[in-house]
């Protein structure tokens, strides 16, 4: 039998990791690559780095930016599919 204090502990975890996906950096598509748009940290503009960079917008930033009306679709990896033996 779960008891009240485990069953709000559970209901507490989910809830700090959807608070987190919803506000903590994103993913989208951007030109021709993803981005992870962060207000946090941003990549220096000479980064050359192959991997998605961390960006943020004009003027709010002193490392890459983006165009906010550039962003494309937030990115979602795609699901793994497990193989049927």
């Amino acid at each position: 039998m779960i008891s009240e204090s485990d069953l709000m502990m559970v209901v507490l975890a989910f809830a700090i990791g959807y608070i987190d996906d919803v506000t903590g950096p994103q993913k989208y598509h951007y030109a021709n690559g993803i981005v992870i748009v962060d207000k946090k940290y941003q990549c220096p503009i000479y980064c050359a780095v192959n991997h998605s960079h961390s960006v943020y917008f004009e003027g709010k930033s002193i490392g890459m930016v983006v165009e906010k009306s550039e962003l494309g679709k937030r990115y979602k990896p795609p699901k793994k599919r497990k193989k049927i033996k």
